[in-house]
């Protein structure tokens, strides 16, 4: 066991948000469903209550943006600045000013999916090669663990590019309650499959991500990277939480770490396109079949450099300490 930055856990914390989202009018609805959204997230989104304050340019839709592979898709480009400042408790979190902020699409309370539930999501990015998150860290899309009345208490599982790396982090079944500066929070044991983007390329062109998920304490937790399986987990994905709410947009945190190094944190700029929820993998992806016959009934990691359980110090900011789970000589590290 070591103690290593607390950037590696980082969304696996969680501020609760006391205030009520920003609903979309008719015409941005229009636009989010025409670029963006698809199957059960069309106008069943809205803004996240404590993203920046919108401004031009900070994010517009696009009809059509072809990479290097000769892919075609159509969505929205964020561009989030290190001069956009949001709500304060993410802006001046911990008492650190510059330490994070956002600009994330979320579903409301009332669409949220119920324990119990199984669904897929997708989710197509584009970030560029030489994007740089060093000393702090950028969540492209997660989800977050909603506890009845008490509302959100824990995130769950996310994609993140931390340190330069690109993580796919998810929830163990174990965790502890601490507070936190918005309220009582949930620390809970986190898994981070460290992925290999030489298995398959994850920056520079359109990277397309399907997750099934049941969430249930007997549930499972797939991810699937341009058609190809990197990571199913059975086990407890829930958390004990009545609900799941699926979000995405940058939101980026531990700023005040590279600042506080010199380190300039330049601008943010993502792109997404087929974001979506649905029962049914037929009505997001071509070609499901293929897709579910690479499960078997064990857990499974491909193309990772490492996969590591790191259980959180439930003190703030504090580092976490993690173990390294023996991945790629251990093939089922969970």
């Amino acid at each position: 066991m070591k103690q290593i930055l607390s950037l590696l856990v980082i969304i696996l914390i969680s501020v609760p948000s006391f205030s009520y989202a920003n609903k979309m009018n008719k015409q941005e609805k229009k636009d989010f469903d025409n670029h963006v959204l698809r199957a059960q997230s069309k106008s069943k989104m809205e803004f996240n209550s404590r993203n920046v304050p919108n401004r031009t340019g900070l994010y517009k839709f696009f009809d059509n943006l072809e990479d290097n592979m000769g892919i075609v898709e159509k969505g929205i480009e964020f561009n989030l600045s290190y001069s956009d400042i949001g709500d304060k408790l993410d802006w001046s979190r911990w008492g650190k000013p510059g330490f994070a902020q956002r600009f994330q699409i979320h579903e409301p309370k009332k669409y949220t999916t119920k324990k119990g539930k199984t669904k897929w999501y997708r989710v197509g990015y584009f970030i560029p090669k030489n994007i740089n998150t060093s000393k702090h860290n950028l969540s492209l899309f997660d989800f977050k663990m909603i506890y009845g009345k008490e509302g959100e208490k824990a995130v769950g599982p996310g994609l993140n590019i931390n340190n330069n790396s690109i993580l796919w982090m998810f929830n163990g079944p174990n965790y502890k309650v601490a507070p936190n500066e918005g309220g009582e929070q949930y620390y809970f044991d986190g898994y981070t499959v460290h992925l290999d983007d030489r298995f398959s390329p994850l920056r520079g062109k359109w990277v397309n991500l399907l997750i099934n998920a049941k969430w249930a304490k007997d549930g499972f937790l797939h991810l699937w990277i341009d058609g190809k399986l990197r990571s199913s987990y059975f086990g407890d994905v829930l958390g004990g939480a009545s609900r799941v709410r699926f979000k995405f947009g940058p939101y980026r945190n531990y700023m005040t770490d590279a600042t506080n190094q010199g380190l300039e944190i330049k601008d943010a700029v993502i792109r997404y396109s087929n974001v979506g929820k649905a029962d049914k993998c037929d009505d997001l992806w071509s070609g499901c079949d293929e897709i579910i016959n690479q499960l078997t009934n064990n857990s499974q990691v491909h193309g990772a450099i490492s996969v590591t359980m790191c259980i959180p110090s439930g003190d703030g900011d504090k580092p976490a300490t993690c173990e390294n789970l023996g991945y790629p000589q251990n093939p089922r590290p969970f």
